[in-house]
């Protein structure tokens, strides 16, 4: 069970502990508060049982909430009950919805990851705010400076053996991961920190022309190759394996009989940018 609380939390053991000793502190605490006020009243427990069960109840529920955060900050532990007060509040209607903030992913240029900036840049809820890169000088550390947006530069010993960019991307308060071009492999341990949370777009339709060494030029070389009728880009949530996920949409464009892969791969790019911010907007909303 406390490993169970350890992973859905996304804390420490040694944070778990101090997050239960809050539940308990707070729940003796509200109760003593709550038999202390009614003592102090003096409601007769026969006659005024009515008014004694309701006030208890009023403190149980709202008075509660304010307790949890002041015994919390003893604890050390604000920042995590805040953010469990604001979920509830936001189930009672009294706060809106919670903010989305989106890591894009990429390695290249980033014409997709400018198209995404671009559409969600004056949006009401879903904002874009970091950029990842695994390339030093790549294009798409220019557009995340032009549009002021922090970077990430990873390197490959660290992105596959360490946790700690996870835990960067997690204190920058990132709720989903968005692949545009990234070109190496997404590790269990990011999937683990953000199920369902990941998704990514791909140059073909899936499953077909899908797998590791399938980008850019490759997978547009391969399907001319293959005398393909049509092709189309694929955007999917991410798994362990490599372009496999559950499909979220797909679009298809014919193959003319003089395309080749440069410019079926300038058709395939106007798909990606209709198309992948819009999908973004929906994937999210959804959820």
């Amino acid at each position: 069970m406390f490993q169970s609380l350890q992973k859905k939390w996304k804390v420490t053991p040694q944070q778990l502990v101090l997050i239960l000793c809050t539940f308990a502190t707070t729940g003796t605490l509200t109760a003593y508060i709550s038999r202390s006020i009614t003592e102090w009243l003096q409601l007769d427990p026969v006659n005024d049982r009515e008014w004694r069960l309701a006030l208890r109840l009023l403190v149980l529920i709202f008075g509660y909430q304010f307790i949890i955060l002041v015994v919390s900050f003893f604890f050390g532990q604000f920042k995590f009950f805040w953010n469990y007060e604001k979920k509830i509040l936001r189930r009672m209607r009294i706060l809106g919805p919670a903010p989305v903030h989106i890591a894009i992913f990429a390695s290249g240029k980033g014409s997709n990851a400018e198209k995404i900036i671009q559409y969600f840049e004056n949006h009401k809820n879903i904002h874009v705010k970091l950029i990842v890169c695994n390339k030093e000088g790549a294009g798409v550390l220019e557009i995340a400076e032009r549009h002021q947006i922090p970077t990430l530069l990873l390197d490959k010993l660290g992105f596959f053996e360490s946790k700690k960019y996870i835990e960067y991307i997690e204190n920058q308060y990132i709720t989903h991961i968005v692949l545009a071009g990234f070109l190496w492999k997404i590790p269990e341990n990011l999937i683990q920190a953000y199920p369902g949370h990941i998704i990514n777009l791909h140059p073909a339709l899936l499953p077909k022309y899908g797998g590791k060494g399938m980008y850019g030029e490759h997978v547009h070389q391969s399907v001319i190759a293959a005398g393909e009728k049509e092709s189309g880009i694929t955007i999917h949530l991410v798994d362990e394996e490599y372009d496999h996920g559950k499909t979220i949409f797909q679009t298809s464009i014919p193959i003319e009989g003089n395309d080749t892969p440069s410019s079926l791969a300038e058709k395939i790019h106007a798909l990606e940018h209709q198309h992948f911010p819009v999908q973004i907007e929906k994937w999210i909303q959804q959820h």
